[in-house]
């Protein structure tokens, strides 16, 4: 058995939402096992309003000021690992646009994790000025999503 074959088992097992998969053969043995969550997903995750206020470093730019505006930027970053989404369904519009004004408990987009759907607020005040991330594209703990000033 080979890599390729483990990763078609856990990708059948994700698919299948399998926790635990067991094979012995001719002295071979694999064990694979799903970590699943005790508690929700986001009581798992550092808390939003630790990481939402971090600011963009700035660029080294010389004297063109784009560093020096950016570092006045906050990022609203992703508390957790999972699948970006803008809007509640397909249909839906975004949550948030750039220009538009949000404060702390405004909710800027869904995380799914496991299969969970996780709202994720601001958790800072300001106005939205850049999208960082593709609806539907994954993401990673910490990831900035958004610009806000």
């Amino acid at each position: 058995m080979d890599l390729d074959d483990i990763k078609a088992i856990i990708d059948l097992m994700k698919q299948n939402d399998l926790a635990v998969f067991k094979l012995e053969r001719e002295g071979f043995k694999l064990e694979l096992e799903a970590q699943r969550p005790v508690a929700p997903v986001i009581a798992a995750v550092m808390p939003p309003a630790a990481i939402a206020t971090q600011t963009v470093p700035a660029n080294v730019t010389g004297s063109s000021g784009v560093g020096e505006e950016k570092s006045k930027l906050k990022e609203i970053v992703s508390p957790m690992v999972g699948t970006f989404y803008r809007s509640p369904s397909p249909d839906s519009a975004p949550y948030v646009q750039p220009g538009q004004e949000i404060n702390e408990e405004s909710v800027v987009c869904i995380i799914e994790a496991m299969k969970v759907m996780n709202e994720i607020k601001a958790e800072v005040r300001g106005v939205i000025v850049e999208v960082l991330v593709e609806n539907g594209t994954p993401v990673q703990f910490g990831q900035p999503l958004f610009r806000v000033k």
